[in-house]
C-alpha cells in the first residue's frame, strides 16, 4: 500500500529513501539532487510517498504546480523494485490524493517504457509531448 509521509516525519524515513531519491536525481541532468528534494519535502512544497510490502518497495515525490488556470499534480520521482505490484495502485492513490487536493490533472515526464508498459492501460493519460534535451 502507498503511504503519504507527513513533512514532520521526513527525517525519520530519510535514510531509507535517500538512496532511491539520489539515484533518481541522477537522471535530472544536474538540475537537482537528493538534498534539494529533501529541502522541498521539509518545506512541504513536495510530497513523499512510500510503498512497502514484503515483495515490493517504491518511493515517489510529487508537487502541486499552480498554473494560472488550474492546479496540477506533478510526479517528479517514482522508483522502486517489483513495480508490477505497485505501479497501478500507487498511481491511483496519488491521483485520488491530487483530486482531493484540488488538482485538475497529473503531469509527469516518464521514460518511454512507462508509457508503453502501463500508463496507456491505466487510462486517461495521453502522450502529448516528447521531452528531449541537448547539453550545450
Amino acid at each position: 500500500m502507498l503511504y503519504g509521509i507527513q513533512k514532520h516525519l521526513i527525517d525519520e524515513v530519510w535514510d531509507e529513501v535517500r538512496p532511491w531519491i539520489a539515484a533518481a536525481c541522477k537522471t535530472s541532468r544536474g538540475k537537482f539532487d537528493e538534498n534539494d528534494i529533501r529541502i522541498e519535502l521539509l518545506e512541504g512544497t513536495n510530497q513523499l510517498w512510500i510503498w512497502r510490502t514484503e515483495t515490493a518497495y517504491a518511493v515517489g515525490v510529487t508537487c502541486i504546480a499552480n498554473y494560472p488556470k488550474q492546479a496540477v499534480c506533478q510526479i517528479r520521482i517514482v522508483t522502486g523494485r517489483n513495480r508490477a505490484e505497485w505501479q497501478i495502485p500507487a498511481m491511483q492513490t496519488m491521483e485520488a490524493w491530487a483530486k482531493a487536493n484540488g488538482c485538475e490533472a497529473m503531469e509527469l515526464q516518464a521514460r518511454p517504457g512507462w508509457w508503453r508498459g502501463f500508463l496507456r492501460r491505466l487510462g486517461g493519460y495521453e502522450m502529448t509531448h516528447l521531452y528531449v534535451e541537448k547539453r550545450l
